[in-house]
């Protein structure tokens, strides 16, 4: 009974090491999951402003990471890719006011949110402008359709449609401007970055992994120890006297 009441306690210490480490490790990659997609969700509207360059080329994709982050752009304003895009505001029904500010260090231009305005009559800026706002990724559901071409509103702020609108390229980002330009209301920031779905998938399924192996040991040890008490039982039974 010695013997085996040390065994049985041995088993049991090296069980909880197995399982302990396996908690702990699917934990530490539980962790490192959250702070991943923290990292990725992280909010820059309140970041020291940073000139649009130095985020991103004029050919480059948009930044996935730096949605929402100020930015500063200096140029001039073309007036003739001026539009509008429907968008409510507090429950209000009115538009976006988009100009794009080229920018002549660049050679292409950004489109500029300057503001919101109730009705279609809204007047574009021209000369040199400069502006600080928040960077956006440019819409474009695939869903929305101009049903009158010939007018200055576009159901969405597409790059691809601004485009046709101007000589010169565009940067795949939009911004929107932090003080509404003249005769214009400030327009809300359109979204914050979002944790993709698959961010730090492999963290997860490391912790998933680990805490599948500390339940295995779990089982494994229930298992033997299930099974030496039965064969100690049934020892004790053999060797009794009859």
């Amino acid at each position: 009974m010695t013997s085996l009441l040390r065994r049985l306690v041995a088993a049991t210490l090296v069980a909880l090491v197995l399982v302990g480490a396996a908690g702990a490790l699917g934990w530490w990659q539980l962790e490192a999951w959250q702070a991943r997609r923290a990292a990725e969700a992280r909010d820059l509207t309140s970041a020291e402003p940073v000139p649009l360059t130095s985020v991103m080329g004029a050919d480059d994709p948009f930044p996935g990471g730096d949605v929402g982050r100020p930015v500063t752009v200096s140029g001039t304003w073309l007036p003739e890719g001026s539009f509008l895009v429907p968008r409510s505001d507090a429950g209000r029904d009115g538009y976006w006011a988009v100009t794009p500010l080229a920018l002549g260090a660049a050679d292409a231009a950004v489109l500029v949110v300057r503001g919101w305005a109730p009705t279609t009559e809204v007047p574009a800026p021209s000369g040199a402008g400069e502006v600080t706002g928040w960077l956006q990724p440019p819409e474009g559901s695939g869903t929305a359709v101009d049903e009158d071409p010939s007018d200055d509103v576009l159901p969405e702020l597409r790059v691809a449609d601004a485009v046709q609108r101007v000589d010169t390229d565009l940067y795949s980002a939009y911004v929107v401007a932090d003080a509404a330009g003249t005769g214009l209301e400030p327009a809300s920031l359109a979204s914050l970055p979002e944790a993709g779905r698959f961010t730090a998938l492999r963290n997860l399924l490391y912790a998933i992994e680990w805490w599948v192996f500390g339940g295995f040991a779990a089982f494994i040890w229930w298992r033997w120890v299930r099974d030496t008490r039965a064969e100690a039982a049934a020892d004790a039974v053999t060797d009794s006297p009859a």
